[in-house]
């Protein structure tokens, strides 16, 4: 029996699920209903809508090139792509008969040289094939967004100590809401382009990490500054040769250390940001690393590949244990109390355990444990549910696990509870948009005292916060 018929009812066609409070479901009209009217745990959560005022079009790599002057000459076209878009797309314009009417011999030569350079990729790729998407399209590939590209909320990130977000929009701003001031800051500079991830440095109320196409970008914003675009000042760029694209960065929970990953780049780096330098933490089999994530005691992090391969390394000794996906490659992971963490591979719908007594007996003697099955469901109202899995996400007391699927717009959640090293998944609640609006990331809040508080980005550009609240007396 598939565990979504344990499930409360989705609502009605004209209601949505406003939270969860003492096993009630509380839904209203989906147009006119407030949150308010359940309870008031998210009165001074920020409001957010990301409206259409804050995307602006970005030319797509594949088309820079249909903007480039035909009337200039042709040194100048070719310098143009090349500064734009590579050596090898400058060779191509050189070599194209229809472009480079002036030089046949030049025309002959770049052929020829393509063809060289062509042969030499090949080979690259087939020795190195997680090298062959290149920029965003790596971003593209390997984000837990849904629709990275055109998604309004590329990413977000709660500060793990007071009630502030950031959300990184279509236009790679990086806005900063605070439930303390009502204006916005607006975090942009020149190097900051297609953003993947965003994290806060634990105890520090103005450092965030941005990874982006070139690198890191580390910024320092004054809680206190009424400025709303701190200048470029701000800002730190780090970016090392052969890391970029940034595909994900991450604090370490005492703040001391950075951790970006690149999905081209088969070392993970390990930043002292006050230093601007970085130690490379390499492995040669699995490919590039994908993303990284710290234990809540920073005694551990799970490092996932572009291949089956992951690995979860000491932060002690800086030593890793090899582990290897069934099937695919990690698509997603989080960890939870006493050093579990939880992973789904790509394309299946299952959810696997590492407790820490598996770490240490090492991969030779034990195995990752299945302990979620959703595999995908009609339900009664002809939706459907579960399937593959895009992304998860735990609350900070491992007391709720969220699950974002690929073939299905509904959000479930589940109740989590351990007793003796294992980890008991029942049913919690269902999440639905409204309308046609489908869910792009969420995250959960890390501050919030009255339950869990989970907060999800529609493909509208609206911003909802779940609660799921159990009060003293119940």
């Amino acid at each position: 029996m598939s565990i979504f018929n344990g499930f409360p009812d989705l609502p009605g066609p004209e209601e949505t699920a406003f939270c969860k409070i003492n096993e009630v479901y509380c839904c209203g009209d989906a147009r006119y209903g407030n949150i308010s009217t359940f309870t008031n745990s998210t009165k001074n959560h920020p409001k957010i809508n990301v409206t259409k005022d804050f995307h602006h079009h970005r030319l797509s790599d594949e088309n820079i090139s249909v903007y480039v002057d035909v009337e200039d000459n042709l040194l100048k076209k070719i310098t143009s792509v090349w500064y734009k878009q590579g050596f090898l797309e400058a060779l191509s314009v050189a070599a194209d008969p229809n472009v480079n009417k002036d030089s046949k011999a030049l025309a002959v030569t770049a052929s020829y040289a393509l063809k060289v350079a062509n042969l030499f990729t090949a080979l690259r790729y087939f020795i190195q094939p997680h090298l062959k998407d290149i920029g965003p399209k790596i971003v593209s590939k390997y984000s837990r967004t849904r629709n990275w590209g055109s998604a309004p909320v590329k990413c977000m990130a709660w500060h793990p100590h007071t009630t502030k977000i950031a959300l990184a929009t279509a236009d790679d701003n990086v806005r900063v809401y605070c439930s303390e001031v009502s204006f916005v800051s607006t975090l942009k500079c020149k190097a900051q382009g297609h953003v993947s991830s965003l994290s806060w440095r634990p105890y520090s109320a103005s450092e965030i990490a941005v990874g982006c196409e070139q690198g890191v970008i580390v910024w320092t914003v004054d809680p206190n500054s009424m400025f709303t675009k701190p200048s470029s000042s701000n800002a730190v760029v780090l970016k090392r040769s052969g890391h970029s694209p940034v595909t994900d960065v991450s604090w370490s929970p005492n703040g001391d250390l950075l951790i970006s990953c690149c999905g081209a780049d088969t070392s993970m780096l390990v930043w002292d940001v006050a230093m601007e330098t970085a130690i490379p933490l390499r492995r040669v089999a699995g490919g590039g690393i994908v993303f990284a994530r710290w234990s809540l005691t920073a005694s551990k992090i799970f490092a996932a590949t572009s291949s089956i391969i992951f690995r979860v390394w000491d932060t002690q000794s800086w030593t890793p244990e090899r582990w290897c996906a069934r099937g695919c490659r990690v698509v997603a992971a989080c960890w939870g109390p006493k050093d579990v963490v939880l992973f789904a591979a790509k394309g299946e719908p299952i959810v696997y355990a590492l407790n820490n007594t598996s770490l240490l007996n090492g991969a030779r003697t034990s195995k990752a444990q299945p302990v979620l099955d959703v595999t995908k469901v009609e339900l009664s109202t002809g939706d459907t549910v579960g399937g593959p899995i895009l992304d998860m996400c735990w609350d900070p007391m491992g007391r709720y696990l969220a699950l974002l699927f690929e073939e299905s717009y509904i959000i479930a959640v589940f109740s989590t509870t351990q007793l003796m090293m294992q980890l008991n998944v029942t049913p919690c609640c269902f999440i639905s948009g409204v309308d046609n609006e489908v869910p792009s990331t969420f995250a959960f809040q890390q501050n919030f005292k009255d339950g869990a508080c989970l907060t999800i980005a529609w493909s509208s550009g609206r911003i909802q916060h779940f609660p799921i609240i159990y009060t003293d007396s119940y």
